[in-house]
């Protein structure tokens, strides 16, 4: 036979048992087997895979704006139509109305910046922008425009003057006279049944008292007593009191012997 011929052969019955083996291995051969001894495979568990969470995507960062740089801006006080600037040259009083029968409401000093409004007629006085309100003499103004460009202005009113009340005479004190006491009788000796006038004369006092009657500062009484008597002028002083006392003696006749 020929030797290249059974190599050939050979090589086809090991490809065959080759085969044959992984048919068997696929068709479970272990179970078919005898001896086998019934060994059963182990079955695998199968794993859960997480579920997928996706990244987040990135926020872009915001583009930088520069902030653009300002320019400074100067402020200029408008000039309103009609007003004029000036300074003060000397300290003058700043009055309610052009002119002095207007009462004066304040004073402004040498140096302080002003502004007016108006003017009157004879551009005389001036009429400033309040604050502070009022008036005051263009001769104590040294001003940056003319006076011309300002308006006339109508002056307030006339204030009405205030009625001086002449002071009540002031009464003179009356003056005080002196204390003066005097007491007297005509006559202070008197026959029985005799009558005589007692007098007085009194100031500087609050009182006269002629035997307990009231009596004025100036006066007299008639008395006839008809035996010795006392007689008592009562006066009553600013402070106390005072009397004065005169005793009338009656004279007694004696009786004839038969």
């Amino acid at each position: 036979m020929n030797p290249s011929l059974k190599i050939g052969q050979s090589a086809s019955f090991l490809a065959l048992v080759i085969a044959l083996a992984f048919a068997l291995s696929s068709c479970g051969i272990s179970e078919l087997l005898p001896g086998s001894g019934g060994i059963q495979r182990g079955t695998a568990t199968p794993m859960i895979r997480p579920t997928f969470t996706p990244r987040p995507t990135n926020t872009a960062w915001p583009t930088f704006t520069p902030v653009p740089t300002l320019a400074p801006v100067t402020l200029v006080a408008p000039t309103l139509p009609g007003v004029i600037t000036g300074v003060i040259s000397s300290t003058v009083n700043l009055r309610a109305g052009p002119g002095t029968n207007y009462p004066v409401q304040t004073r402004l000093s040498k140096g302080t910046k002003v502004k007016f409004r108006g003017r009157d007629l004879e551009s005389a006085w001036l009429m400033l922008v309040p604050p502070p309100n009022g008036w005051i003499k263009a001769d104590y103004v040294a001003l940056a425009s003319d006076i011309e460009s300002l308006p006339v202005v109508e002056a307030p009113p006339t204030p009405i003057p205030t009625a001086t009340i002449a002071p009540s005479p002031t009464a003179m004190p009356t003056a005080t006279p002196p204390m003066y006491v005097d007491f007297r009788v005509d006559a202070p000796y008197l026959p029985a049944g005799g009558c005589t006038t007692a007098r007085w004369d009194v100031e500087g006092v609050r009182g006269v008292y002629f035997e307990g009657q009231g009596q004025p500062g100036h006066g007299s009484a008639d008395i006839c007593p008809k035996e010795t008597h006392t007689f008592v002028l009562h006066v009553v002083l600013n402070s106390g009191y005072l009397d004065r006392a005169i005793t009338v003696t009656v004279l007694l006749v004696p009786t004839p012997k038969p």
